[in-house]
């Protein structure tokens, strides 16, 4: 099932949104990385490449991590994500100074994250790492 959402962000609020939006993003990306590591890892060996194109593996590069620690890393970065994204989201619900459609826009990538973290777990290219 997919939903159309049809949304304007008008121009003098879009820098905003984006803005307001930006903790929602990172939480949605870093939840993609956990879930995909085990894959993404598995297929820069099969190509040979010595790096990975995921969070775990900058976060192993720049923290000198081991990979658990990464991934433990990750998971605590993802709920500090989500935990400002709500309170944002929570703080812009009543807040008729901005647009409906900004405020509905939060909302719809809110429920994005939920989404995409039930998508990520059951997802089957993933579950077979």
């Amino acid at each position: 099932m997919s939903v159309v959402v049809a949304l304007t962000i008008p121009d003098d609020e879009y820098e905003m949104c984006m803005e307001m939006a930006r903790p929602g993003y990172a939480a949605l990306g870093l939840t993609n990385d956990l879930f995909s590591w085990e894959k993404e890892k598995h297929d820069s060996r099969e190509a040979g490449l010595d790096y990975v194109f995921n969070a775990i593996w900058v976060i192993m590069k720049e923290r000198s991590a081991p990979e658990a620690e990464a991934k433990r890393i990750c998971r605590s970065e993802i709920k500090k994500h989500v935990l400002t994204f709500k309170k944002i989201v929570e703080e812009t619900r009543h807040n008729f100074f901005l647009s409906q459609d900004l405020r509905t826009y939060l909302e719809a990538v809110l429920y994005s994250i939920s989404g995409n973290l039930v998508w990520s777990i059951y997802c089957p290219r993933y579950r077979e790492f």
